[in-house]
């Protein structure tokens, strides 16, 4: 920025040379002092000091600037008094913008910023990025201050850290800031804590930003999936989902049921016919390898009993609108505290369609695998040897189809004894159980 420039100015046959410099930065204070150096001749200082936001425009000269000359209408008006001071009677006028340094690229500067000053826009008018980018501009000029305003009020030893920034703005938009490195830990522990609050409470995307909005302290929803996105993949990685084709676009009568006027409906047969014949299977060995460490951890399964009792379960049900599926489930009686909680129920298999012999034996086939493979050798998980004890719980339908059994209306119809459907008005016989797990595995 150039702090001197030369101006010539020629009226009425009067040539005036002038030479400006800057004495001051412009705007420092109320008071803007140059001075204008005319070479072999005088020296002149200029002021413009603001009183009650009208600016007084003076003009001091002399060999010590004891003599004052101003003016409260323009510079103008201050050069021409003082032109005519020296020269009584002269008609010759100087321009007071250069004499005072108007011109200057410092006066020119600050004008131009303070032009841009009157365009920022109100809050109310501004873009929720707007106002993002203002909040965080604010809380980095703060937080560059913050350092050296806490050393008169703090000791030296004392580690003063400044987490976050909250302010308002027109009593309406609050922001919060937060300062400094972010502990990743504590934020990835956070975001899990919200994902299954979100998930068992069964809270939708949109209630969820409505309560971010409200409460700042809540992290954002973007946030939230993206780490229930992560959360999905981490377990896909660990408990791998397998697809089972079953086939099943023959089936769809079946999975529909019986009812001719809901089989009909055009809604109900396209979107059953879009899931039909697709089964999923998640291997019952990874799911044990992911939970027997926590377990351990939690002492439900102890060192000193290495036997883990493992019940597996499994039903039919219904899902929308008479659309059928088959759920086979399992859990760990050792954990006494959770039988009746869902979410200790473990799914291994989910296939579209009804409950039939045929259709498990195929669906079942690695299941039973893993299975026979737990009884006879265990599994090594947490780098110890488990031994797993086998249970079934059912319904008496879904155990019958698993026995082979017809139906309720069979001739031999129970999986315990040998009653026949003839006998059931006999009270004169006794039944008792007449058969034994180790019979019903070898049987059926």
């Amino acid at each position: 920025m150039p702090s001197n420039a030369e101006y010539s100015s020629d009226q009425e046959n009067v040539e005036n040379k002038i030479q400006i410099e800057e004495d001051s930065t412009y705007p420092l204070d109320n008071n803007i002092i140059y001075r204008e150096r005319i070479p072999n001749k005088r020296t002149i200082c200029c002021e413009i000091d603001y009183i009650n936001a009208v600016p007084q425009f003076r003009i001091k000269y002399g060999s010590n600037f004891q003599h004052v000359v101003s003016s409260t209408k323009s510079a103008t008006d201050a050069a021409i008094k003082y032109e005519r001071l020296l020269k009584p009677g002269t008609k010759a006028k100087i321009s007071g913008p250069i004499l005072f340094g108007l011109q200057l690229d410092s006066v020119r500067k600050a004008r131009e910023s303070r032009k841009r000053g009157n365009l920022i826009k109100p809050a109310i008018n501004c873009t929720s990025s707007t106002l993002e980018k203002r909040a965080k501009k604010l809380a980095m000029k703060i937080q560059s201050n913050f350092k050296n305003d806490i050393k008169g009020v703090y000791h030296q030893s004392d580690q003063v850290i400044l987490d976050n920034i909250k302010f308002s703005v027109n009593k309406k938009d609050c922001f919060q800031v937060s300062c400094g490195p972010e502990n990743e830990i504590n934020r990835t522990h956070q975001l899990r804590s919200v994902v299954k609050a979100v998930d068992q409470g069964q809270i939708s995307r949109e209630s969820y930003r409505e309560l971010a909005a409200v409460e700042g302290n809540l992290p954002r929803e973007n946030s939230v999936s993206n780490e229930r996105i992560a959360i999905t993949d981490n377990m896909n990685q660990l408990i791998k989902i397998s697809l089972v084709d079953m086939n099943g676009r023959d089936k769809l009568e079946e999975a529909l049921g019986s009812d001719e006027s809901e089989f009909r409906n055009p809604e109900i047969t396209c979107e059953a016919s879009d899931i039909m014949g697709i089964g999923i299977y998640r291997s019952i060995k990874d799911i044990l390898n992911y939970i027997i460490p926590y377990l351990k951890e939690k002492k439900v399964l102890r060192l000193s009993d290495t036997t883990t009792h493992l019940r597996v379960s499994g039903d039919g049900r219904n899902v929308g609108c008479k659309i059928k599926h088959v759920v086979i489930t399992f859990m760990i009686l050792n954990h006494k505290e959770r039988y009746h909680h869902a979410d200790y129920h473990y799914t291994t298999v989910l296939y579209p369609g009804t409950e039939k012999y045929n259709t498990l034996e195929f669906i079942l086939n690695p299941f039973f695998n893993e299975l026979r493979s737990l009884k006879e050798n265990g599994l090594e998980a947490a780098g110890i040897l488990w031994n797993f004890e086998l249970y079934f719980s059912s319904d008496w339908k879904f155990l019958a189809i698993c026995l082979g059994l017809n139906g309720p209306t069979s001739n031999y119809f129970c999986p315990w004894c040998s009653c026949s459907k003839h006998q059931h008005g006999d009270l004169s016989k006794y039944w008792h159980i007449e058969k034994n797990m180790e019979q019903i595995a070898t049987r059926y």
